[in-house]
């Protein structure tokens, strides 16, 4: 199983303002979508509740301090956990990649772990929040594809979806 991590941010690591996204990109929306379907998705308690919801059609897990019983969640308590429950998922449903969407603390404790970056990198520098990515070596990285977006009436900013490969060490 491979690992993976999808997250929008700028040039400042800059990820969330006041418990959601900085800016409204429907495509990028769209993106998270597809490139998540069927998939384990993994994310923090405050990502949880930021969505609302599980998200449709991905078997959701969240790391939470807090127990949590709901029918369509796995709850867990560390990172370590959630990558095991996702491999046993992925065994079962002939899966082979697990995601981290978020939020800080998850994408900080799980990034020894990831083998790709999905990272949509967002042209608005000036823009202030509160919860950031962790700092990362980009040259540690091998750019493998990349989109760019236009803004328009659905997409706030300019923007390019990129996905990176973890450079082996040998």
């Amino acid at each position: 199983m491979i690992v993976s991590a999808v997250v929008a941010m700028n040039s400042k690591l800059l990820i969330g303002k006041n418990n959601d996204l900085p800016w409204k990109l429907k495509d990028d929306l769209e993106h998270f979508k597809d490139y998540t379907l069927n998939k384990p998705i993994i994310m923090g308690r405050k990502t949880f509740e930021s969505i609302g919801r599980p998200l449709p059609n991905r078997f959701n897990i969240v790391i939470s301090s807090q127990d949590g019983i709901e029918e369509e969640i796995s709850y867990t308590r560390s990172i370590h956990d959630a990558l095991k429950i996702s491999k046993d998922f992925c065994s079962s449903a002939g899966q082979n990649e697990a995601v981290l969407i978020g939020g800080s603390r998850v994408f900080e404790e799980g990034f020894k772990f990831l083998d790709k970056l999905v990272i949509t990198w967002v042209k608005a520098d000036k823009l202030e929040g509160d919860v950031y990515f962790p700092k990362f070596d980009l040259s540690k990285w091998n750019e493998i594809s990349s989109k760019n977006y236009s803004s328009s009436d659905i997409n706030e900013y300019d923007f390019s979806i990129k996905e990176y490969l973890k450079v082996k060490s040998l």
